[in-house]
């Protein structure tokens, strides 16, 4: 016998939260669904009016969902370059190679839905993108002179191109170790001073 589900009581913030979370894990496991809002709500255990009431869009979900990734990725990498010690930016870059690798693969079927949608933006300066946050660490390498002058922002990009390149490899059932290195062997040999 079904028991009636009881409201629980959240504060926006967490009602917020929780749909974010909902629509991660659906985006997941599903990708896009067909009705967007019911699936979300449903897997959040919420009323699907609740969905409008926190984002007036799907694409304003996705926005969401992209800043909270991003925001989650790039807390390790601030908190480095936040440091003012020097550190060893080649081996910062080499850990980046596995970490972005394996983020983007464990992204599953989010990871189309997010960051290849047409509705995120995707700012290349920004410091909690991808590409700002590999041209900040290129710039730190070569101030300290971990790494060979180069421009860090369009390095970064191009950087940014051989990691995604990499990670699609991977998702597509590519060997890992054989692309993860061979990105770090040519990262190396392309940034030593």
């Amino acid at each position: 016998m079904n028991r009636p589900r009881t409201r629980r009581r959240l504060s926006p913030d967490e009602r917020r939260t929780e749909l974010i979370d909902a629509a991660i894990r659906v985006l997941r496991e599903q990708g896009e669904p067909a009705n967007r809002a019911v699936t979300v709500t449903a897997e959040a255990g919420t009323a699907k009016g609740t969905f409008y009431v926190y984002f007036p869009s799907w694409e304003d979900l996705l926005v969401a969902v992209h800043d909270r990734l991003m925001d989650d990725y790039s807390a390790p990498l601030r908190e480095r370059l936040a440091a003012e010690a020097p550190q060893d930016w080649r081996a910062v870059l080499d850990g980046e190679i596995d970490r972005f690798v394996d983020f983007t693969v464990g992204c599953g079927k989010l990871h189309g839905a997010v960051f290849h949608s047409s509705v995120v933006p995707a700012p290349a300066g920004d410091e909690h993108s991808a590409t700002g946050l590999l041209s900040r660490i290129i710039r730190r390498g070569v101030e300290e002179g971990a790494l060979r002058q180069v421009d860090p922002d369009v390095a970064a990009g191009l950087l940014f191109a051989a990691l995604h390149a990499a990670a699609d490899a991977v998702a597509a059932g590519g060997d890992r170790t054989r692309w993860c290195g061979s990105l770090r062997e040519l990262t190396g040999n392309w940034l030593a001073p």
